[in-house]
């Protein structure tokens, strides 16, 4: 519905459906729910409620923590992953909406540039941000590279900057050989995507837990003047609508 433009009834559908997965919490199955939980969110973004979106969040991302714990306790190992999947997208997709229209967080604890490098967000006021949240065995962020190229490529001239930050996944070995083999594997994948931006790497996980990355790709968009306008997987309609929005202000 939303994409043959009948946002309305779109919208409608998706609040009734949530509605009644709420009145039955355990008869419909839980990925159903937080997808039902996931669209309507972005339908609200696309109408401009983002209050709506964020309010519906929470509450979702509290019956998913719930219904993750209790599997963790009780449930087989497909359960437990089923949840806990559910619960960190649903969870993700909360602190995502909770960010925009704010100044975005600082990426300060961004350790090491293999390409490029900026001090501070803060330096780059002024100018178009796009931050994007890569690992080197995540396929899909890799198609993005070049589509990322582009952008830089495209806008740079514009005020556009393109960060894409990655993370030791592999450093939990607790070797300094095992780090020094993933850098050597980001680069090798930098180096064949021929990119052109900053590439950043954090120490661990906590930066993708503020801006809520842990799926891949994820990304943020923040605008000349410090405000995050976008942050989500990239679905291009509403990205490319932020990001001439951002660049024209």
């Amino acid at each position: 519905l939303r994409q043959s433009g009948n946002t309305t009834d779109g919208l409608s559908t998706l609040e009734e459906a949530l509605t009644e997965a709420r009145k039955t919490r355990f008869e419909i199955q839980f990925q159903t729910r937080i997808q039902l939980a996931m669209s309507l969110a972005d339908a609200y973004l696309e109408i401009g409620e983002t209050q709506k979106a964020s309010e519906m969040l929470v509450e979702e991302s509290a019956f998913a923590e719930k219904i993750s714990q209790i599997m963790q306790a009780t449930g087989n190992p497909n359960q437990k992953r089923s949840a806990m999947s559910g619960y960190l997208q649903i969870r993700d997709r909360n602190i995502q909406v909770g960010l925009l229209g704010k100044v975005s967080p600082e990426i300060s604890s961004v350790r090491e540039w293999l390409k490029g490098g900026v001090d501070s967000l803060t330096e780059l006021r002024g100018r178009v941000v796009l931050l994007e949240f890569w690992a080197t065995w995540c396929k899909p962020c890799q198609e993005m590279f070049p589509k990322l190229n582009k952008l830089h490529q495209d806008y740079g001239d514009k005020g556009l900057e393109v960060i894409a930050i990655t993370r030791h996944y592999m450093a939990y070995r607790g070797t300094e050989e095992s780090m020094r083999e993933e850098r050597q594997l980001m680069l090798s994948v930098v180096n064949q995507h021929q990119v052109d931006f900053h590439i950043g790497v954090a120490p661990d996980e906590a930066l993708q837990a503020t801006f809520g990355a842990n799926g891949l790709p994820t990304l943020v968009l923040i605008d000349r003047e410090g405000i995050i306008q976008y942050a989500g997987p990239g679905e291009e309609q509403a990205f490319n609508k932020k990001l001439q929005q951002s660049l024209n202000s």
